[in-house]
């Protein structure tokens, strides 16, 4: 069985560097999955974004 990782991070270069190691391990990123969502600092007013994307690992690479 196949078994998702769910991969969040508030910084878009580290979200991407952590999907681009992962990809490069096999895992492959279900991109129907992929998000930003905006968050405001509710003491400072500043807009932040989540981004968050859905991977996992086929089965023929997770056997071997």
């Amino acid at each position: 069985m196949n078994e998702a990782i769910l991969i969040r991070e508030w910084d878009p270069g580290a979200f991407h560097a952590h999907v681009l190691r992962l990809e490069t391990s096999g895992y492959i990123a279900r991109r129907e999955t992929y998000q930003i969502t905006p968050e405001m600092n509710p003491e400072t007013g500043e807009i932040v974004h989540l981004y968050e994307i859905e991977m996992f690992l086929p089965a023929a690479v997770a056997d071997a």
